[in-house]
């Protein structure tokens, strides 16, 4: 049986945040839980910025059900993948922390030195929803 494709988010792609309805994603992708990759967490103002590097960079890990839901995505964070320099993000596979696995991650690829950098890795507890989220996790059924 092939492993499935994954896709890692850390920003406003997490639930609850209504992006992935709102890009019209949501049934194409299946919440598989929290995980971490290795980098550096910066904040933009109103969405992160993973970069690689030391620390760790807390997220939720989904699987990819519709492969049609990766160009959709790759357009909301402006990856092209025929102009990388162009890019604001790059997608990366990149093992996952806890558990033997790769996910797809969109990764910062302009400069860092002028923002402000999150060093806990956790954008979620950034916007003081950590605790939310979890409750709001363990009431639902995840197959």
């Amino acid at each position: 049986m092939p492993e499935a494709e994954l896709i890692f988010f850390y920003g406003t792609l997490m639930l609850p945040y209504p992006t992935l309805e709102r890009l019209g994603v949501e049934r194409m992708l299946a919440y598989r839980g929290w995980d971490a990759v290795a980098g550096q967490l910066f904040s933009l103002g109103r969405y992160p910025a993973l970069t690689m590097g030391p620390g760790s960079v807390r997220g939720q890990v989904f699987e990819l059900t519709d492969p049609a839901a990766l160009a959709v995505l790759d357009r909301f964070e402006d990856y092209r993948p025929a102009d990388p320099a162009g890019s604001e993000y790059l997608r990366k596979l990149l093992p996952l922390a806890n558990r033997p696995a790769s996910a797809w991650v969109y990764v910062f690829n302009r400069p860092t030195e002028r923002l402000t950098p999150l060093p806990d890795g956790d954008w979620a507890a950034h916007q003081g929803q950590a605790l939310e989220w979890d409750v709001f996790f363990a009431s639902r059924a995840v197959e």
